[in-house]
């Protein structure tokens, strides 16, 4: 008896469980699919849109402004004009999962439908009538349906509505409500996204978006869209879903889905039931980033084989060429693919536009190198233009339109030439030769993702299982084509990164999105205050200037000074300001300091001069001291040290300036200093010498204040066509920039009357552009910063200070500033720009939005020097004042 009691009690349970389990297969979507209009194009549920606040991440996302979330929460405002009580729509709405269904009406409008699911009798009488003196509320007919069209005092339509089946339909369009009752009626066979998400059990979730992939385009302006952000998007599935969990983070916040049909394209084949490989190659990623693609698959193998098949049936013009020349060595670029690929859209200048990197994962490049010569050598007509080294890495110039393209498919277009080197393991891949030495000045000085706290782990976790991803510095992306069409200000200015996922499994797509957070650790009593970290007694400073210096790695930082003795002495304990002696030099210090490995051996090497010789001060891992010394073939004492790049291995070099305007090249320890040119005698040089160094296109640009520009050949000649006169003063030095028709360099600068001057390589000026000039007073120049990796443009007039672009447009103005001020460019990378400005004996710092740095100005007899810690968003400032050597920190974020 008891047995038979036990076995009744466990078939109840057995079918109440599948009862249950039943019931939730068979209940499918919240969604109110049976009434949604066939042509649809975003249907959206939540229960959360109606409440009053919907934040998530530490930052405090209003995910009611993401985008196609925001339209929805505007229209749900519509119910406020039932009635005036906040507090009774406010009881009608808590907890409803609502329904919104897009629907196209022009191009570039959608109407919207809001289902709202009604729990009793009295919800309907109440919404039947509605009680709100500020409307009036009329009646029609349509297919015996009863619509409520709703209009304010004056007679102007606001909204309609109906009740069908237990739903609140309403719009503000009265034809979509009239397209429901067609819907309905017709029974018209169940539409795409119907089809697909209806059954999709998603009451777990706080809101869920299902879409067309079109929709997209009223969030990515299809006006501006790159080409490679569209082939990027082919990897998508034409219908997608997105779900917010109902339980929301405080980091990250993520976008799931259940996946759809995988579309035809050659990625998404190449990438297919080929398991995911995280990411490994942050510190090959340039913190110029914008758009970050990657391409991966985990079985290399697999990946190869698909990847040779594919490839043998997609050719093109621009293989047949390259087949053309290397004939069967081209195999040698595709048998040794690997199944990682990656392609960098850089953040936009005033020099260069739509610089892309590609990175290439490769296994066999010494076999490669002698190839790639071939290659660049036989696929330019000019000669002298195909192979040079930078900072000691090869770069090969490849004359071959799209050629990444008809290596890797059309999803790496772009490309009018390439630029090659190698970076282990990738292959290197640039559409222009400045971008591409720009990547390996970022590489080398560690100004990376490695070094980025937002990037330095993203995409590696166990739990990345996508073959796809783009990542999107939401910051950056504002200066590129393909930018939002809407101006979302909320997420841009709470939200770092936006990181778009999709992996490939049994012929589904199932892509992703999550939104990193803008990391703002630091407590408001210490973000963006000014605290005294040491001082450091030093009665008199027998150098000319501050040499503060900073290792890349680790971001620490150290003071070199010089005592009445000549000794050289460093401060690197910034928390005791603790000195120590490395050397002993002729002189004090005379010029600027840097820190670069000048000897290309893997480490850097402290480099200055004194009036008499230059240093280079190397210290091994045993903290050993290798002290090697140069001096100039010149009487008159050294000025001006200027770091520029172009060697004849690649390696950084330096320009010495003396008191007498001669000009010297030291190019190595091992290469004794050589003077620049010896037929010409310079007349007040304006600091600093800029170096030109692209392939076939060297040299070095010397300006005079008189307005005459030199551009010297490497042997220090004189280039036909200069020097320039441009008939006016310049107070400040000519560079270059790429043009962006030609692709070529051009000389640049302005004048002090603001007349914004290009000249071209053999001499003309090409242009000239009068900047504003809102006071008669007003006094232009360019401003480089210390190690010339960039400029901007000045506007000086009386205490007034503008900062501009390299175009001339106004970042911000700074006024009250008094006479004989000093202002300083700093430059860390693209992501940290600062200026200081010495006005009186203080110095005060901004960003390049002019917003003010620091809670206090910082006292300053002479210029301050800027040191930048990106781990730690930290600005040191060292400055001298009453005696003492000061360093001062300021956190950012």
């Amino acid at each position: 008896m008891l047995k038979n009691k036990i076995i009744l009690i466990l078939l109840v349970s057995v079918l109440a469980l599948a009862g249950y389990f039943t019931f939730k297969w068979f209940k499918g979507s919240s969604a109110a699919w049976k009434h949604i209009p066939s042509n649809a194009v975003v249907v959206l549920t939540s229960e959360h849109l109606q409440d009053s606040a919907y934040t998530a991440t530490e930052a405090g996302l209003d995910l009611k402004k993401l985008p196609l979330l925001d339209l929805a929460s505007d229209n749900i405002s519509l119910l406020n004009q039932l009635t005036p009580d906040a507090a009774k729509l406010s009881k009608f709405l808590k907890g409803k999962t609502i329904t919104y269904s897009y629907h196209p009406r022009t191009s570039t409008e959608w109407g919207i439908l809001i289902y709202v699911p009604l729990e009793n009798e009295e919800e309907k009488k109440w919404i039947a009538t509605p009680q709100n003196p500020n409307i009036r509320a009329l009646h029609h007919n349509f297919q015996d349906t009863r619509i409520t069209d709703i209009y304010d005092p004056l007679s102007r339509p606001l909204f309609s509505y109906m009740v069908k089946d237990d739903y609140l339909i309403l719009s503000y369009f009265g034809d979509l409500i009239e397209d429901v009752v067609r819907a309905s009626s017709l029974n018209i066979q169940s539409f795409r996204l119907k089809s697909q998400f209806s059954k999709i059990q998603d009451d777990e979730y706080g809101t869920s978006v299902y879409l067309k992939a079109e929709a997209w385009k009223s969030v990515v302006s299809t006006d501006n869209i790159s080409v490679t952000f569209r082939e990027f998007a082919r990897n998508f599935p034409n219908i997608q879903d997105l779900h917010i969990g109902r339980t929301l983070e405080k980091g990250s916040l993520h976008l799931s889905s259940i996946g759809s049909d995988a579309p035809d394209f050659y990625l998404t084949e190449l990438l297919m039931d080929n398991p995911a490989l995280p990411f490994a190659g942050h510190k090959h990623i340039s913190q110029q980033t914008s758009y970050f693609y990657r391409f991966a698959g985990g079985d290399k193998a697999a990946f190869k084989k698909k990847y040779l098949k594919w490839h043998k049936k997609n050719g093109g013009e621009s293989w047949d060429k390259l087949n053309y020349i290397l004939g069967k060595e081209s195999t040698m670029l595709t048998e040794n693919t690997g199944s990682e690929f990656i392609l960098c859209q850089l953040e936009e200048n005033n020099s260069i536009n739509d610089a892309k990197i590609m990175l290439a994962e490769f296994s066999n490049y010494e076999k490669l190198r002698p190839i790639l010569q071939k290659l660049a050598r036989l696929s330019n007509e000019e000669a002298n233009v195909s192979l040079d080294k930078y900072q000691g890495y090869d770069i090969f110039s490849v004359g071959i339109p799209e050629l990444p393209s008809a290596l890797y498919g059309s999803m790496f277009s772009g490309f009018p030439a390439s630029y090659i080197t190698y970076v282990a393991p990738y292959l290197v891949i640039s559409n222009n030769s400045q971008v591409l030495q720009n990547y390996i000045v970022d590489y080398e000085n560690h100004i990376t993702w490695q070094q980025s706290p937002e990037y330095d782990s993203v995409l590696s976790g166990k739990k990345s299982e996508a073959q796809l991803s783009m990542i999107v510095n939401l910051r950056k992306a504002q200066s590129r084509a393909g930018r939002t069409g809407k101006s979302y200000t909320d997420m841009l200015s709470k939200i770092e990164s936006a990181v778009f996922e999709c992996q490939y499994e049994d012929g589904k797509a199932i892509p992703e999105i999550t939104l990193y957070p803008k990391k703002r650790l630091t407590p408001k009593k210490v973000l963006n205050r000014t605290f005294l970290n040491i001082d450091v007694e030093w009665p008199v400073l027998y150098d000319s200037q501050l040499s503060a210096l900073q290792n890349p790695l680790d971001g620490s930082s150290e003071i070199l000074l010089t005592d009445e003795k000549n000794d050289l002495l460093r401060t690197s304990d910034l928390r005791t300001g603790k000195t120590e002696v490395i050397s002993k030099l002729n002189g004090p210090i005379r010029s600027s300091a840097y820190k670069v490995d000048f000897l290309n051996i893997g480490r850097e090497q402290r480099i200055f001069a004194t009036e008499q010789s230059l240093y280079a001060i190397d210290e091994d891992d045993s903290s050993r001291i290798s002290v090697f010394t140069e001096s100039l073939p010149s009487t008159s004492p050294i000025s001006d040290l200027y770091l520029i790049d172009g060697g004849y291995d690649g390696s950084n070099r330096f320009i010495v300036k003396t008191q007498a305007q001669e000009l010297f090249v030291w190019e190595s320890v091992s290469k004794r200093i050589r003077k620049l040119n010896r037929s010409v005698r310079f007349e007040n040089i304006q600091s600093p010498v800029v170096a030109l160094n692209q392939i076939g296109n060297r040299g070095f640009i010397v300006t005079q204040q008189n307005g005459k520009i030199f551009l010297l050949k490497e042997n220090g000649m004189v280039r036909p066509g200069f020097p320039v006169d441009i008939l006016t003063r310049t107070e400040s030095p000519f560079t270059w920039s790429q043009n962006a028709t030609n692709g070529q360099p051009e000389l640049v600068g302005v004048s002090v009357s603001g007349e914004l001057i290009r000249i071209s390589q053999d001499g003309k000026v090409s242009s000239r552009i009068q900047l504003l000039r809102p006071e008669p007073g007003s006094r232009f120049k360019t401003l480089f910063d210390r190690n010339s990796q960039d400029w901007i443009v000045v506007r000086s007039a009386f205490s007034k200070t503008a900062i501009l672009t390299k175009e001339g447009q106004e970042l911000f103005e700074i006024k009250d500033i008094l006479p004989n001020s000093v202002i300083q460019y700093h430059f860390f990378g693209v992501d940290n720009r600062f200026i200081s400005i010495r006005s009186g004996n203080y110095t005060t710092l901004f960003d390049m939005s002019g917003k003010r740095l620091g809670d206090k100005a910082i006292p300053s007899e002479m210029p301050v020097q800027l040191t930048y810690q990106p781990g730690y968003y930290k600005l040191l400032v060292f400055s001298r004042s009453e005696k003492k050597i000061q360093v001062w920190s300021i956190k950012l974020r």
